[in-house]
């Protein structure tokens, strides 16, 4: 039997013999992950005793939990807090027009042509893509342009263009 994960999991992802990257389960829905992974590494997963609130996020995708339930990325520990990580705000194409709709789908609202042309379709990734571009930041790997999706600044990005239009009081600063 696999290792079951749940939201608020952290991880480690390991990138050679010494170091290793971090992550955490921000949200589920069904059997889709909200992934984001930090850029700080820790030299073994004994010594990751870190407090999330001060690692900086530095990618994020929607997954699945493969690498996860084989033990490839062991969990560190259960139950931390990912409220405080941004979720991705996609566009949606609907019989009744375009809404915009977060990862969890609690978010859902109708949007313009004008605000749906600058968020993206919703998309998720193989885990082993988020290993490979987490791997290719701390050069172990050659960056690949197709990593640039990965980048959390995009969920940021996809939080201001509600904000900016109004559709949203605030966006989080994580």
């Amino acid at each position: 039997m696999g290792v079951r994960v749940k939201t608020g999991d952290l991880f480690c992802v390991p990138l050679d013999d010494a170091a290793f990257g971090l992550g955490i389960i921000a949200a589920g829905w069904r059997p889709e992950l909200y992934i984001v992974l930090f850029a700080e590494t820790v030299a073994s997963p004994q010594a990751a005793d870190v407090n999330t609130a001060s690692l900086t996020p530095l990618l994020a995708s929607s997954s699945l939990d493969a690498k996860l339930f084989v033990g490839d990325w062991p969990i560190l520990r259960r139950g931390t807090d990912s409220a405080a990580f941004s979720q991705p705000i996609y566009k949606v194409e609907e019989p009744d027009g375009t809404i915009a709709e977060s990862f969890d789908r609690k978010l859902r609202i109708p949007i313009s042509a004008n605000v749906a042309e600058r968020l993206q379709y919703r998309k998720g990734v193989a885990p082993v893509r988020l290993e490979k571009a987490l791997k290719a930041h701390h050069g172990f790997g050659e960056w690949l342009a197709h990593f640039d999706e990965l980048l959390y600044i995009n969920v940021l990005r996809s939080n201001t263009v509600l904000t900016e239009s109004g559709l949203l009081p605030t966006v989080r600063s994580n």
